[in-house]
């Protein structure tokens, strides 16, 4: 092999040396395992470390040890964050003799009324269709809240004389 090669092959072996060292070190560093100490073992508690710092009492916030004069005042503790309280979910009612419950609840004071409309008494069924069981009937003219309704807004669950009932939306007057 010529000389000029040898010497290639040299620094490319200590510039990969250096690489390898480079990456170990900074792993290190940035995993807080490197303590920045030579023997890798960290000082009793107590124990002071020389090095050349500052002239004793004066005060260097970018050295690495301080003496018992020097050393800086702890800081003041930062109070705990209170966490938030988790809020308490709105449970969701469930009205008694109903075969399908609401897929929309309205909450009190956004309930919508209707009245029934003139010349029809308007069966209330157990499920939003008329395929459900009729439990009850509503006069014509009858005002009423709804309280929930299903997914396409067709039928409401409403409450009359303590009987929850699905009306037929199209029945009623808004």
């Amino acid at each position: 092999m010529s000389e000029i090669r040898k010497k290639a092959m040299t620094r490319l072996v200590l510039c990969a040396v250096a690489l390898v060292a480079s990456i170990i070190f900074s792993v290190l560093l940035l995993s807080g395992t490197f303590d920045g100490q030579t023997g890798g073992s960290q000082p009793a508690s107590g124990d002071t470390i020389s090095s050349s710092a500052p002239a004793e009492g004066v005060d260097d916030p970018t050295a690495d040890n301080f003496t018992a004069e020097s050393t800086p005042a702890e800081p003041e503790a930062t109070p705990e964050a209170t966490p938030e309280p988790t809020p308490e979910p709105t449970p969701v009612p469930e009205y008694e003799g109903l075969s399908v419950q609401p897929t929309t609840y309205y909450n009190e004071g956004e309930q919508p009324t209707y009245t029934v409309t003139d010349g029809n008494n308007l069966n209330m069924r157990g499920g939003p269709g008329t395929d459900y069981d009729k439990i009850g009937q509503v006069p014509a003219s009858t005002g009423v809240t709804a309280l929930g309704t299903n997914e396409d807004g067709s039928w409401v669950v409403v409450n009359y004389n303590g009987t929850y009932g699905w009306l037929k939306t199209e029945f009623l007057n808004g």
